[in-house]
């Protein structure tokens, strides 16, 4: 992680300055750290245009402008081609910080058997739940009323699962000879993009930060830049979250769990 942050900081982004360090979470994975006392609305990151991998970006490198279509895809051809470069890509640095695999646990990184057997389990803790399929009925029916029941997890599960082989179909139609590592970086786009001010983007270094609903938020500033702003105090050495729903569509907890493998309540 050490590269990491010398990398970022080469490119405008130093998070020592704004008394942040990103190391080894207790939680797993890498987390933010503060090394200094922090108030809420402190800013804990600055980046400026060029470090975000937006689908601007990747319609450049890829020299493709209809990507613009599938952001999501934009961004995954985007990982792949700038990893089969190799050390001669300008992120190759921090695409070496990103997992080998899929997040376990998600239902993007994890295989249906592991999912179905999770999915039985979690029901048979809960027999109150509603119906394995009561949205998919429910949109079904003729004569529904009234607002749609949550989406089981089950129903979420096969969601993050369709949205995959479509993406991946997508992908493979467009870039053919990146086939391989597309299953790799669909999973990656799918649980570390951001959507801010409506536009869905790949943040080296704050993808790495783990989640809490009082965790920070992230704004456009008036000069273009994103800041990252601190959701609570923290005193050095607590470890710095954010929020990863601020702004974000609506999660369930079902939602949440399908799509990153965690409980919403265990990280708040």
């Amino acid at each position: 992680m050490e590269a990491c942050n010398a990398w970022a900081k080469s490119h405008g982004v130093d998070a020592h300055k704004h008394g942040v360090e990103f190391r080894a979470s207790p939680l797993g994975g890498m987390g933010a750290f503060a090394t200094k006392a922090i108030n809420a609305g402190d800013t804990l990151l600055l980046l400026p245009r060029g470090f975000a991998v937006t689908p601007y970006v990747c319609e450049v490198a890829l020299q493709d402008a209809s990507l613009a279509r599938s952001p999501r895809a934009a961004l995954a051809l985007f990982l792949c081609h700038e990893r089969a470069r190799g050390p001669k890509s300008p992120w190759a640095v921090w695409l070496a910080t990103l997992p080998a695999e899929g997040l376990d646990g998600s239902a993007f990184g994890t295989s249906a058997d592991v999912l179905a057997a999770a999915a039985a389990t979690r029901r048979a803790e809960n027999p109150g739940a509603a119906p394995a399929d009561a949205y998919t009925a429910w949109m079904a029916s003729d004569d529904a009323g009234g607002e749609p029941p949550a989406k089981s997890y089950e129903e979420e599960i096969a969601g993050c699962r369709s949205q995959q082989a479509a993406t991946l179909a997508f992908c493979v139609g467009k870039r053919p000879d990146l086939a391989r590592h597309l299953p790799w970086a669909i999973a990656a786009v799918a649980t570390r993009a951001f959507r801010v001010n409506g536009v869905v983007q790949l943040l080296p270094l704050v993808e790495k930060m783990n989640h809490s609903a009082r965790g920070g938020r992230l704004v456009v500033t008036s000069a273009g830049e994103l800041a990252l702003l601190a959701g609570a105090t923290y005193a050095a050495g607590d470890e710095v979250f954010l929020n990863y729903f601020d702004g974000q569509d609506a999660s369930t907890p079902e939602r949440v769990l399908a799509h990153y493998g965690f409980e919403p309540a265990a990280a708040c």
